[in-house]
Formats: C-alpha cells, sequence, structure tokens
C-alpha cells in the first residue's frame, strides 16, 4: 500500500511540475508575442531624441539620414570615393559647394538646413 502511494505522489508531483513548467512556457510565449508599446504620446517617432555622450543633439543629423546611407555598400564607396572623397575629407577647397557632390549628400544638407541646422561643412 505504501508502495502504491508514494508511485502516486510521485506522478502528482511529476503532473503538477509539467503543469507548472508548461504553464510558464505558455506565460513566456505570451509576453513575448504581445505587442509592447508605450502608454504615452512622447515615444513617437517624431519626437524620438537622439543625444550624444556630449550632450550634442544628433536628432536633426538622425532624421535626415537617407536610409541608402546608412547602409553599407561598396558600390556606392566607389562612386562617392571619385567626388573629390580625399578633397572633402583633408578640407582643401575653401566652399564646400566647390565639391562635387552626390544627389544623396545634396537632400541631406538641405535636409539638415530645412530643419535649421547649418552642417559643420557650411559654417
Amino acid at each position: 500500500m505504501q508502495s502504491i502511494m508514494s508511485i502516486s505522489r510521485r506522478s502528482i508531483r511529476g503532473l503538477v511540475q509539467r503543469l507548472m513548467l508548461t504553464l510558464l512556457v505558455g506565460l513566456m510565449w505570451l509576453s513575448y508575442s504581445l505587442p509592447v508599446s508605450p502608454a504615452y504620446a512622447a515615444a513617437s517617432p517624431a519626437s524620438k531624441r537622439y543625444i550624444a555622450a556630449d550632450g550634442t543633439d544628433l536628432t536633426a543629423m538622425a532624421q535626415c539620414l537617407p536610409k541608402k546611407l546608412s547602409q553599407g555598400d561598396v558600390d556606392r564607396a566607389l562612386r562617392e570615393s571619385q567626388n573629390d572623397f580625399l578633397e572633402k575629407v583633408f578640407g582643401m577647397k575653401e566652399n564646400y559647394d566647390d565639391y562635387k557632390l552626390d544627389e544623396t549628400e545634396i537632400a541631406y544638407l538641405a535636409c539638415m538646413e530645412g530643419k535649421g541646422v547649418t552642417p559643420q561643412v557650411k559654417r
């Protein structure tokens, strides 16, 4: 009789452990599958701020950065290297507008100026 009780206790304990494990896995799955969104409006992408470690506000730069420039592209890099790249890096010309600029770079500079930020190259 005692061995039957110990077997039934083990089977009940095993059943409870499996049930708890299933419940835990289900809760974890549920928590990862639910969309997480803040309950306040300040977290919209338009209001997200990008601040550098030194306190410089980089929000306009991040918002204006074209997707094309934020992804690695060897062909684009080779094309850009022909557009006065080294001259731009070393600042060899007095006026930045004298360099050959890619249309993406022109759009980026125009976006920055549209947000009220004068890019470093224009100062």
